[in-house]
């Protein structure tokens, strides 16, 4: 048979073994193509093949050969993955010209096939390797033009952050493990230096000493992951040496790639004078309405005492009447006494009559006076002593006043139906035994921004309320060396508790 007899007589033949051995290459991607895809394009190689051997015709091999180019360089493929995948024609058909071509036409024919391979194998190489060459250049401009893009991009976003940065009046920053690599101008500004003197500084060279221990303790939470973005209330340190009262707000973020504190800091002097003058207001307020509570108070049993006076003076009653007129005289002189005794509490020390007490007792008697009150208003009393302490060493009429009046307050503040616990606990701080008796409700509560006031004179959440008797009890407690210690309640209502030594 002659060349082109072979050619198309085993044309199916030479497609199947090209295409099994192909799909059976795992040495290349050609295993991963699916055999309804890569059988079709064999076909195609394989008449192409046909043309350019038996007619000379080259043009259709050509278009195969520039159309497998593109079609392998956008799969992925190596060069050589592809120069296999021809080679592998001229090993599968040789075996067939040797069997079936003509000895005399035989060398020949090889030669033409070594040809027509050589020529394939070379084009495809040459102008695959333009295409990879072109697609590296579009690819290397595009990631440029891409690079460029983003850089200004970044650089027009940096501007405008900056700008926003160094217009807005509160103090910027950014801490790098606790040093500042970054401020605005206004923090510069609300500490009394200039910019370039604040870079590089520990923050804490920004800290009055009062506030030192609270940011410390704000910025290593923060650096912890245990807090999150917060604010806290201190005092700055001005280059003059003048604490300010500040706010800030501070988180977590990273900056250049280093874990980093960025926060913003906020001149509160004038809130903070605005709030003083307030309280005053309201202290002068208070102070105007305990002066006419104190005069009412005053003037019932001077009038008392006047007409007392009076009748005795007339010298007509019997002995009886007279010693009952000097006894109500007596009570009446008592009465003023207590009231001025209460107001100066607030600013005269006063003495303990400390002695072994029975604290479990001392409580219960205190729950005891309250007791009509908490039944007319339904509340609900738990109660939770612990049994083991017995005699705690204090002042019991000063803590009975001190309880009683935190008792009072609860049931001020509770609906009917409300809730009150009181509980005791001992404890062992500082080398020492102490006692914790708290009183709490599930009532509205205190906001947190009105706790600092609390215990000032005159300062009232109840409605003509005076304000005294919280100062009393912190009065009183610290008087023992205790402390007292107000938090919120959860879910609702407010709790105090009062931090005693045992001894």
């Amino acid at each position: 048979m002659d060349l082109a007899e072979v050619l198309d007589r085993y044309h199916q033949h030479i497609v199947q073994t090209w295409a099994h051995h192909m799909l059976n290459d795992l040495s290349s991607r050609y295993s991963d193509e699916p055999a309804e895809e890569l059988t079709p394009l064999i076909d195609r190689a394989t008449r192409c093949f046909r043309d350019a051997l038996v007619k000379d015709q080259s043009t259709d091999l050509a278009q195969f050969i520039n159309f497998i180019a593109h079609k392998r360089l956008l799969g992925g493929f190596a060069l050589s993955e592809v120069q296999r995948a021809f080679e592998q024609y001229r090993a599968t058909v040789i075996p067939l010209l040797t069997t079936h071509i003509e000895r005399a036409f035989l060398t020949q024919t090889l030669l033409r096939l070594h040809q027509i391979m050589v020529s394939t194998v070379t084009g495809f190489s040459t102008y695959f390797q333009d295409l990879h060459e072109e697609f590296l250049r579009n690819q290397a401009s595009f990631l440029e033009q891409e690079v460029a893009d983003r850089t200004r991009k970044l650089a027009e976003s940096e501007r405008k952050y900056k700008i926003l940065v160094e217009d807005i009046n509160d103090g910027y920053f950014v801490l790098v493990e606790g040093k500042i690599v970054y401020a605005n101008k206004a923090f510069a500004r609300m500490h009394g230096y200039d910019l370039e003197d604040t870079l590089g500084r520990h923050y804490l060279d920004f800290v009055a000493p009062k506030s030192s221990e609270a940011v410390e303790t704000a910025y290593t939470g923060n650096r912890g992951g245990t807090t999150s973005a917060s604010r806290l209330e201190y005092l700055r340190l001005h280059r003059d040496g003048g604490p300010l009262p500040t706010e800030i707000m501070a988180k977590l973020s990273s900056y250049a790639g280093q874990l980093a504190t960025i926060g913003i800091c906020r001149d509160i002097s004038e809130r903070v004078e605005l709030e003083r003058k307030t309280r005053e207001a309201e202290k002068l307020n208070a102070l105007a309405r305990f002066a006419a509570s104190l005069a009412h108070e005053i003037n019932n049993p001077l009038t008392a005492i006047k007409m007392n006076i009076q009748m005795f003076s007339e010298g007509l009653l019997p002995e009886e009447a007279r010693r009952k007129l000097l006894s109500s005289t007596l009570y009446e002189i008592d009465q003023i006494k207590r009231s001025i005794t209460e107001m100066m509490n607030l600013t005269v020390p006063f003495r303990l009559k400390s002695r072994l007490i029975n604290l479990r007792e001392l409580i219960e008697g205190c729950l005891g006076i309250v007791e009509q009150r908490m039944a007319y208003q339904g509340v609900k009393v738990f109660c939770r002593l612990s049994a083991k302490m017995t005699e705690v060493w204090l002042d019991p009429e000063r803590m009975e006043q001190a309880l009683v009046n935190l008792l009072l307050n609860a049931l001020d503040a509770l609906p009917k139906g409300g809730r009150l616990f009181v509980s005791s606990r001992a404890s062992w701080e500082k080398g020492q035994p102490w006692v914790h008796v708290r009183v709490a409700d599930d009532g509205p509560g205190i906001p947190k921004e009105k706790r600092r006031y609390l215990f000032d004179p005159f300062f009232s959440q109840k409605a003509g309320g005076i304000g005294l008797g919280l100062g009393n009890v912190k009065k009183i407690v610290e008087a023992h060396g205790g402390r007292v210690v107000v938090t919120e309640r959860i879910p609702k209502g407010v709790s105090f508790t009062l931090v005693l030594p045992q001894k």
